[in-house]
């Protein structure tokens, strides 16, 4: 697990340009080393399943993932988990949350990616998370010899990852750094993935701050369950933490928190948000020009080039 201190990152804040440039280029190095592994495995392994728990950045990662691939002549086709859901009605008993792997049709969900490898031209299902069930499918064709990249919560979940017969690569992507504020306290990555989420979800989903904090409790529940305990099934891992982030969703939630009434101090230290609130007023504003528009902090505050 990387530590960072908020002294180092004030100090490189000196320069926030030069900042943002390294810390942009050291994830691009992260994506090239990923590349690497992916290519020495290209003919044993040519299905990449990609996961992380929510707020870790797996979409951006996998479309940069996928541009990287295609820029040196590797045709990909990428297929989201998500997709797959099972519409409500017709999931089985065991599929109790959205976080359960039993929501997921894995059957049709192999079938796709098989077509796909083989070059055909396939119908790929759209999910329609407003009414819970199949909005339409449409038509992707593959490519002979391609590499397929899932990316989904439950990609590395030997519900699907063994029905590839060892022809998969697992990913594992999340924010694997932890920060040391002033007083000492550690603001770990899955307070920083909330974080994330407060800033999308506010603007993407308009869902409040006390609803994102609330839903976070079932998330992390669910990531233990079905998402921890199978990471070690990745053979690559990529930290998507940026080390100029803290500013940019400081700067988001600085003006937003302290005039939210929902988030009241017995309400804040119960969810034990405390110290990533304390964590604003330490660090300064950032500008938002010089984010470039494939970051995975686009991801969160908008401005991507992605369409998600």
């Amino acid at each position: 697990m990387r530590v960072i201190d908020v002294e180092s990152i004030l100090e490189n804040m000196k320069d926030e340009t030069a900042f943002i440039l390294k810390c942009e280029e050291e994830f691009h190095d992260k994506i090239s080393n990923a590349v690497v592994e992916i290519l020495k495995n290209k003919e044993e392994k040519p299905i990449l399943c990609l996961s992380g728990p929510s707020g870790s950045g797996k979409t951006t990662t996998a479309m940069r993932l996928r541009d990287y691939l295609e820029n040196i002549g590797v045709p990909v086709c990428m297929l989201s988990m998500d997709n797959f859901f099972i519409p409500v009605t017709r999931r089985p008993p065991e599929a109790t949350d959205w976080e359960s792997p039993y929501c997921v049709d894995f059957d049709w969900l192999m079938r796709v990616a098989v077509s796909l490898s083989e070059g055909k031209l396939t119908e790929v299902p759209i999910y329609d998370f407003t009414t819970n069930d199949i909005g339409r499918l449409e038509k992707m064709q593959g490519i002979k010899g391609s590499l397929i990249l899932i990316e989904g919560i439950h990609m590395l979940n030997p519900m699907i990852l063994d029905r590839f017969e060892g022809k998969a690569q697992g990913i594992y992507v999340a924010p694997r750094t932890r920060i040391v504020t002033p007083q000492d306290r550690v603001l770990r990555p899955e307070q920083v993935r909330i974080l994330r989420r407060m800033v999308r979800d506010l603007e993407g989903r308009g869902r409040s701050f006390k609803e994102t904090i609330l839903k976070a409790e079932s998330v992390d529940a669910g990531e233990m369950k079905n998402i921890t305990p199978f990471k070690g099934n990745a053979s690559i891992h990529i930290d998507t933490f940026h080390d100029y982030e803290p500013c940019i969703l400081a700067q988001h939630l600085r003006e937003l928190v302290p005039n939210d009434e929902e988030l009241t101090p017995e309400f804040i230290k119960e969810y034990k948000m405390t110290e990533p609130f304390k964590l604003f007023k330490y660090l300064p504003p950032i500008d938002t020009r010089y984010i470039p528009k494939d970051s995975i902090v686009r991801e969160f505050i908008g401005g991507s080039e992605y369409e998600y």
